[in-house]
């Protein structure tokens, strides 16, 4: 009976990590790609504040605001569940390290979304003002921005999840130095960050 209690409870203390494994469904990974194929439909504003952020991202396009509505909505399921972001990119797994220590309050607005990030500690404050830069940046520049890792704040770490952790690439700069013209290599490995082709 012991034997099978500490078992259990083994794999309990495993799930976290099970969790946060599981891939991306290809709804969410589908609407990511809606917002990239659509970045320069987007106006955003992003204020700094004592405590973190105030952002307010809006578009003219009654798609486009459905895509960024929806696409929060579900990242902010994900984070609370445990599961990992492009776990391939430094920042984002810093973000998600320090998730429990931003408070993200969302409003759906008229024509897009407002953000106001705090930060429980002075770390936590620094990552979540990071991770809106990185925002303004996909805004900004859409897939080529994509394609790209982000410096942590803080941590020094590489990615432990995914597969674009080979050497800090994400897979779509992975096909282009391994010439595949399609990246059908890393769709078929199951990469969620790879766009569509």
């Amino acid at each position: 009976m012991i034997h099978k209690t500490l078992t259990l409870l083994g794999l309990l203390a495993l799930l976290p990590s099970l969790l946060s494994a599981r891939g991306m469904p290809a709804e969410q990974r589908d609407t990511i790609h809606g917002l990239f194929d659509s970045h320069d439909k987007f106006q955003r504003e992003v204020t700094q504040t004592d405590k973190g952020y105030i952002s307010k991202t809006t578009s003219d396009d009654p798609k486009a605001v459905e895509l960024l509505q929806t696409h929060v909505k579900q990242m902010e399921g994900r984070l609370k569940e445990g599961l990992m972001v492009r776990g391939w990119d430094p920042a984002y797994v810093e973000f998600v390290n320090h998730y429990d220590d931003i408070d993200i309050q969302i409003t759906d607005i008229e024509n897009g979304i407002s953000i106001v990030a705090t930060g429980k500690t002075e770390a936590a404050k620094a990552v979540a003002r990071n991770h809106a830069g990185i925002i303004s940046k996909f805004i900004d520049h859409g897939w080529t921005e994509h394609d790209k890792t982000h410096a942590a704040v803080f941590e020094t770490q590489t990615a432990t999840q995914g597969m674009g952790n080979r050497g800090g690439m994400a897979c779509c700069q992975m096909e282009s130095e391994t010439g595949s013209p399609t990246g059908e290599s890393c769709r078929m490995e199951g990469d969620a960050c790879c766009r569509k082709t």
